[in-house]
C-alpha cells in the first residue's frame, strides 16, 4: 500500500475512534443521572459503539486495541448490575492511551487541536496543516516583524538626517509608500498565521468534564457541571498553560470550594453544586472564567493560616495575593486531590509567565469565581516601548489602562509609599527607575502609566513614551533566573534586546522611600 494512503486510512481511524470514545465517555457520566427507562437505550448505545472501535481495530491488524475494547465491552454489559462508571471510565481511558500510541500521538488534547487546523476551519474540504509548519511560519513572522521594525527605525533615522525639502522628493515618498504598503501586508499575514494558530476550546472543555466528575464521584459529591463557549479560539502555545490552569482550578473547586451534601442542606442551598466554566474573546485577550456556588474564601481565615504556617504575607494582603502564598493549604494533609498549597501559586506564576493574568472574586457563603486572562497570541503582541534613564523597556498594551502627564503637585506620600489621584482613587507609584537601580530617587517629569493586573491598580513612572509597536516576545535565558517585574525579553530594529515588564508583578509592588 502506498504510504500516503495508509497514514491517510491511520488518521481517518484515529479520528473515528476519538470521536467514539468521547461519546462513550460523555454516556457513562450521563448513566449516574438517568432514569431507569433511559438506562437501557444508553446500554445500546455504549455497547455499539465499543464493538465498532473493536471492529476497526481488528481491520487496522491493532490486536491489542482490540483485546482491550472487548474486555470494556464484556464490562459494560454488567453496568446496570455490578460495575461501577468510575471503573469503566478508567478502563476506557486506557482504550485511548492503547489509541495513541498505535496512531503515533502523545496527547488527546494536543492531537484535538491538532486536527482543528485548517485554512478554512469552517469550510468543507479544509486542508489541515500540522503545528511543526505552522510553529516554522511564526518563527518567520516572528523574524520578519523584527525586520519591520529595524526597516522603520532605518528609515527615521534616515529621514531626520536629510535637509527639509529632500525629504518631499519623489525617490523618499516612494520609498515611505513602499514601507506603508509592505506593513500592512505584513499585518495581514501576521493575522492569517496567527488565525491558523488558533483552537477551539471546545476539546479542553470535555476533558474538565471528565475531571469534575471523577473528582465528584471520589468525594460522594454531586456537581452540575456546565461549559459556555468551546468555540472560543486560543493561540495553540497557550493551550498547554490553560489546561493544566483550568484543571487545577476545576479540581480545586470541587475539592476546596464546593459543600458536601449535608453542608449544602443546612446552608439551604440545592444538594448539587453548580460549577460552571466561561469562556469569550475581548479585543485584546481571551477571559475564561471558573465559577462555582460553594462555600466561597474566607481572606481573614487564610491570613491566619499563613501566619500559623509562618509565611511571609504583606500586611493587608488582599486574596490574590494570599492564594499566591506558596504554601497555603487549608489542608493539614494531602491526598490525591488536596495538594499542600503548591497548586494557586504555580499556576499563577506560570499563567503570568505566559503573559496571562490571574484574578479571584469570593464571597464567603456565595462562592468564587476564578478569572484567567491569556494574551490573543503567545509570540507577537502590542507593546509600549518605554524610556526609563538610558535604558529602554517594553510594557504589553493590554495592561495599560491610560497614560497622563507627572505633576509633581498631585504626588502625595502615604505611609511612605507615593501615591496619586487617579479616578476617584489613591494609586501607588512605582518609579521604574528606582525599581530597577537606575536611579536612587523618584523622577520629578516623565509620564505615569496607569496598569490593571488582578483587579489591582499601579501608576508606572518613566521618562517617556518612545512608541507603540509589535514585539516579538522571547524567554529570558535561565542564567538570569526570574527578576521581579520582568516578564521575557524582545529585540528591536537595531538589534537591542530590551526587557518585556511583567504587569502582575509591578502591580503588587509598594514602593517606600525618598
Amino acid at each position: 500500500m502506498d504510504e500516503q494512503i495508509f497514514e491517510a486510512l491511520v488518521e481517518e481511524f484515529y479520528l473515528e475512534s476519538q470521536e467514539r470514545i468521547q461519546r462513550i465517555a460523555d454516556t457513562l457520566m450521563a448513566w449516574g443521572e438517568a432514569e431507569e427507562s433511559e438506562r437501557k437505550e444508553l446500554l445500546v448505545l455504549l455497547r455499539r459503539e465499543l464493538h465498532t472501535v473493536k471492529g476497526n481495530a481488528g481491520m487496522m491488524g491493532l490486536k491489542e486495541l482490540q483485546d482491550l475494547s472487548h474486555h470494556l465491552e464484556d464490562r459494560v454489559a454488567d453496568l446496570a448490575t455490578s460495575d461501577s462508571v468510575r471503573d469503566l471510565l478508567g478502563d476506557l481511558d486506557r482504550v485511548q492511551q492503547e489509541l495513541n500510541v498505535a496512531c503515533g500521538r502523545v496527547s488527546a488534547l494536543e492531537d484535538a487541536a491538532e486536527t482543528e487546523v485548517a485554512t478554512a476551519t469552517s469550510a468543507p474540504g479544509g486542508v489541515r496543516v500540522g503545528f511543526g509548519t505552522l510553529d516554522g511560519l511564526v518563527d518567520l513572522l516572528s523574524e520578519m516583524v523584527i525586520f519591520r521594525n529595524r526597516l522603520g527605525d532605518s528609515l527615521g533615522r534616515a529621514m531626520a538626517t536629510l535637509p527639509r525639502g529632500a525629504r518631499s522628493g519623489s525617490s523618499w515618498l516612494a520609498v515611505e509608500e513602499a514601507h506603508e504598503v509592505l506593513e500592512k501586508t505584513l499585518d495581514r499575514v501576521q493575522y492569517s498565521v496567527m488565525q491558523l494558530r488558533m483552537v477551539p476550546l471546545e476539546n479542553l472543555f470535555l476533558q474538565l468534564k471528565r475531571l469534575v466528575f471523577d473528582e465528584a464521584q471520589r468525594l460522594e459529591r454531586k456537581v452540575e457541571f456546565r461549559a459556555h463557549g468551546g468555540e472560543t479560539p486560543l493561540d495553540k502555545g497557550l493551550l498547554e498553560l490553560a489546561s493544566e490552569a483550568l484543571g487545577h482550578l476545576v479540581r480545586n473547586a470541587v475539592v476546596h470550594g464546593l459543600e458536601g451534601r449535608d453542608e449544602r442542606v443546612a446552608a439551604g442551598k440545592p444538594e448539587a453544586g453548580k460549577l460552571i466554566v466561561t469562556a469569550h474573546t475581548t479585543s485584546e485577550e481571551v477571559w475564561i472564567d471558573v465559577e462555582d456556588d460553594g462555600r466561597g474564601i474566607d481572606s481573614e481565615a487564610l491570613r491566619e493560616r499563613a501566619a500559623k504556617l509562618g509565611l511571609d504575607s504583606p500586611a493587608g494582603a488582599d486574596l490574590p495575593t494570599l492564594l499566591a502564598l506558596p504554601g497555603l493549604s487549608t489542608r493539614d494533609e494531602a491526598d490525591a486531590s488536596a495538594g499542600r498549597g503548591m497548586g494557586m501559586a504555580a499556576v499563577g506564576e506560570s499563567i503570568r509567565r505566559g503573559g496571562g493574568q490571574l484574578e479571584v472574586v469570593s464571597t464567603v457563603g456565595e462562592g468564587t469565581r476564578f478569572r484567567l486572562r491569556l494574551p490573543l497570541s503567545a509570540a507577537i503582541i502590542r507593546a509600549l516601548l518605554l524610556r526609563v534613564e538610558d535604558d529602554l523597556f517594553v510594557l504589553p498594551a493590554a495592561a495599560v489602562r491610560e497614560a497622563v502627564a507627572l505633576n509633581v503637585g498631585d504626588r502625595t506620600l502615604l505611609q511612605g509609599a507615593a501615591v496619586v489621584r487617579w479616578r476617584q482613587e489613591l494609586i501607588p507609584l512605582v518609579d521604574l527607575g528606582v525599581q530597577f537601580g537606575a536611579t536612587p530617587e523618584r523622577r520629578d517629569q516623565g509620564q505615569i502609566l496607569f496598569i490593571e493586573s488582578e483587579g489591582r491598580y499601579r501608576g508606572l513612572v518613566v521618562d517617556a513614551i518612545v512608541g507603540i509597536r509589535d514585539i516579538v516576545v522571547k524567554p529570558l535565558d535561565r542564567m538570569m533566573g526570574a527578576p521581579l517585574g520582568i516578564s521575557g525579553c524582545t529585540i528591536l530594529g537595531d538589534g537591542r534586546v530590551v526587557l518585556i515588564l511583567d504587569a502582575a508583578a509591578l502591580s503588587r509592588i509598594v514602593q517606600r522611600g525618598k
